[in-house]
């Protein structure tokens, strides 16, 4: 079944200030590695997942590139309309003139200024290169030349049967979301790289299903249960234990299990199946990474059209340390 972003917030995240600067690009003279056009990141205080100011029928405003959401949306405070309408509507992306949203509520504690106006899901992303660094995101509409990133440095994550411009290169029983993999000791999963989810109450959130919990808890691996979030899912009101794990350091690789980055500093959160779709309903172990983990990286290249990510680390695996360390 599509996988449809369920918003939420833990009551922890209420007490940051709700305000939006816009990040200032310090990388405005870098080149751009695959091409395209140049978005200024807008963002809130503590906050990582990436917004860009566009244009959709007449009215521009903040959007949210959010890869863990199948469906790109308009928010009806912006747009009004009846919720869960579907409309047609040009866009000022490149490559892509007019699109389909479906016409969404964003009851969210934490925000840009103004509002949010939507987001750009994995229907759009889908098509679209994306390059995302601290200050910017270049969005094009061609692939990248895995030559030039090589050499730039960058280390390709194979995405075959997770994301792809082509669907047949994606395996039907997942969505349509860029991955890398993770590994605790001998544990090792894909994980969701889930730009829209701003995890603030518990930094580095690492959400796992059961059965990824069930392979770390038989490993023998000491997990301390630290505290519990509630959230809202499709069905109602859910509650979700948090954990830590001592002395471990949670690797970041490729398909290949390169290393890529790594931190002793993150939180694992066990979602619970609840028929709301994604991670949770799968049966093979997975997880998926909160926004926070894009500050691993200096940058990344969602790259669907070669089905694969490329990734800049900003921190190798000799820096991942125990929990607090990295902070």
């Amino acid at each position: 079944m599509p996988f449809v972003r369920t918003v939420s917030l833990s009551l922890a995240a209420i007490a940051i200030l709700i305000c939006s600067p816009r990040m200032a690009i310090a990388d405005d003279d870098q080149e751009a590695l695959c091409g395209g056009r140049r978005y200024e990141r807008i963002a809130i205080p503590g906050g990582v997942s990436p917004y860009i100011e566009l244009a959709v029928d007449g009215k521009s405003g903040p959007f949210l590139l959010d890869y863990g959401a199948t469906r790109s949306a308009l928010s009806v405070a912006a747009f009004p309309g009846p919720e869960g309408q579907v409309r047609k509507a040009p866009i000022s992306l490149p490559g892509i003139g007019e699109a389909s949203f479906h016409l969404a509520r964003y009851d969210l504690l934490i925000q840009p200024d103004g509002g949010q106006f939507g987001v750009i899901g994995g229907d759009l992303l889908s098509k679209l290169t994306v390059e995302l660094t601290s200050g910017a995101v270049v969005v094009g509409a061609d692939p990248c030349k895995p030559q030039s990133l090589v050499a730039r440095g960058l280390i390709p994550v194979a995405e075959t049967g997770f994301f792809a411009a082509d669907p047949a290169r994606v395996d039907p029983r997942r969505p349509n979301v860029p991955v890398v993999f993770v590994r605790l000791k001998d544990v090792r999963a894909f994980a969701q790289i889930d730009s829209g989810y701003e995890d603030l109450a518990h930094g580095r959130s690492v959400d796992i299903n059961e059965a990824l919990f069930e392979r770390i808890a038989e490993s023998g691996m000491q997990l301390d249960r630290v505290s519990d979030i509630d959230l809202w899912t499709c069905e109602g009101r859910d509650r979700w234990p948090v954990y830590r794990i001592r002395d471990q350091v949670l690797a970041i690789e490729t398909e290949q299990g390169k290393p890529i980055a790594a931190t002793g500093d993150f939180h694992l959160i066990v979602k619970r199946a609840n028929g709301c779709g994604g991670i949770a309903e799968m049966t093979e172990p997975a997880a998926q990474l909160g926004a926070s983990f894009l500050e691993l990286f200096d940058t990344i290249v969602f790259d669907p059209k070669n089905a694969t990510v490329w990734v800049e680390s900003a921190r190798s695996l000799s820096q991942g340390r125990p929990p607090g360390a990295d902070k």
